[in-house]
């Protein structure tokens, strides 16, 4: 790879990066507001009640990570996916499917093992599945760049890894849970596509 392919590569991947923060933030904010001001929260309801086929836990697997219970937690949510995000937005040559994926993928876990009493909304499923694709790409399929991720954000994410597998009140340890597996065989079976680079970008 030569400096003109390097700096292609370069400049493709932080447009990838900015295109991720507006291909999840955007529909996370613009809901959260939709909702507080014209839909009185009634978007919430549609959140994954494990176990149910209905069409509304339908559209949670798919829509929940656009669903947040007040301010504090879509803000929450946000910190984390600015940082995640722009180390997928350099690391993945189709980062939006790995999220669309990824999506799914944990949507659909959290509503296999979550408690059938419960409703899970937020991000924070999202959050886990893309920590879970890094360490499983580190560590099962040798993507180094996320190796190298994950040993630059040190101690902080996985206390946050931690704490989020803590059962606590209010907190969706189906969803935590359920996303980081779901991110873990994802990862661990991706493909080292990252170093690659088309002459025509």
């Amino acid at each position: 790879m030569n400096w003109q392919q390097l700096l292609n590569l370069i400049v493709a991947r932080i447009k990838q990066v900015v295109g991720l923060y507006a291909f999840v933030l955007i529909p996370m904010w613009g809901m959260f507001f939709l909702n507080e001001v014209a839909l009185f929260g009634l978007w919430n309801i549609f959140g994954i009640v494990p176990r149910a086929l209905d069409v509304g836990s339908m559209i949670g697997v798919f829509a929940s990570w656009t669903m947040h219970g007040n301010l504090s937690h879509l803000i929450g949510n946000t910190v984390t996916l600015l940082q995640i995000l722009f180390l997928f937005g350099l690391f993945e040559k189709n980062a939006y499917r790995t999220i669309i994926k990824l999506v799914i993928a944990s949507g659909l876990v959290t509503w296999v093992i979550g408690s059938p009493s419960s409703i899970h909304i937020g991000a924070s499923g999202l959050c886990f599945a893309m920590f879970g694709y890094m360490i499983g790409g580190a560590l099962f399929a040798r993507r180094w760049g996320y190796l190298l991720a994950c040993i630059i954000m040190g101690t902080g994410y996985w206390l946050i890894i931690k704490q989020g597998l803590m059962p606590q009140p209010g907190v969706s340890f189906a969803a935590h849970f359920g996303g980081l597996c779901a991110g873990l065989l994802l990862g661990a079976t991706s493909k080292h596509h990252y170093t690659s680079v088309s002459r025509h970008q």
